[in-house]
């Protein structure tokens, strides 16, 4: 079973859209457990508004006071030392996503995917190339992959999460 691991992006107490995004791009991915993680100096509230999202199976709280500013080269490292045991590594296709995902996924080793547009498999999607002139489906990739993600977003649902402090 695919297990997805999604870096939250959020500002103010408050969640960004994009991470409801990236949560209704990997359940596409079949039978996927899907879990967020949130970055922070304090992540309660965040993490509470999180888990309500239909599809999440955990919220995991990584409470640092260097996370008061989100600066990729201190987070990168953070995200990769979570992600033991997941299959996939999902953040928004945003400005914060561009900058920090490619750290992630060179940190981890791996090639990034960039732009999922729309899954169809755990390891074959579709994205944009030439600018967005033309589609292109990619895969099938058999590594652990970082991806930024640009899906539709997701209804709201259960409350689950844990805190690492």
């Amino acid at each position: 079973m695919p297990k997805v691991l999604i870096v939250a992006e959020h500002a103010d107490g408050k969640a960004n859209p994009s991470t409801a995004k990236c949560v209704a791009c990997a359940s596409a991915i079949p039978d996927a457990e899907i879990h967020i993680v949130v970055l922070s100096d304090d992540s309660e509230n965040v993490a509470n508004e999180l888990a309500a999202l239909a599809g999440v199976a955990r919220v995991i709280r990584v409470d640092n006071s260097q996370n008061s500013n989100t600066i990729a080269a201190v987070q990168a490292p953070q995200v990769v030392a979570v992600t033991d045991g997941y299959s996939h590594v999902f953040g928004p296709s945003t400005t914060f996503g561009k900058d920090l995902m490619p750290r992630v996924a060179a940190l981890l080793g791996v090639n990034q995917v960039s732009d999922i547009m729309e899954v169809l498999g755990s390891h074959s999607f579709k994205r944009p190339v030439y600018a967005g002139n033309a589609v292109v489906t990619v895969g099938p990739i058999r590594q652990h992959c970082s991806r930024d993600c640009a899906c539709s977003l997701v209804p709201v649902g259960s409350q689950r999460w844990r805190r690492y402090d």
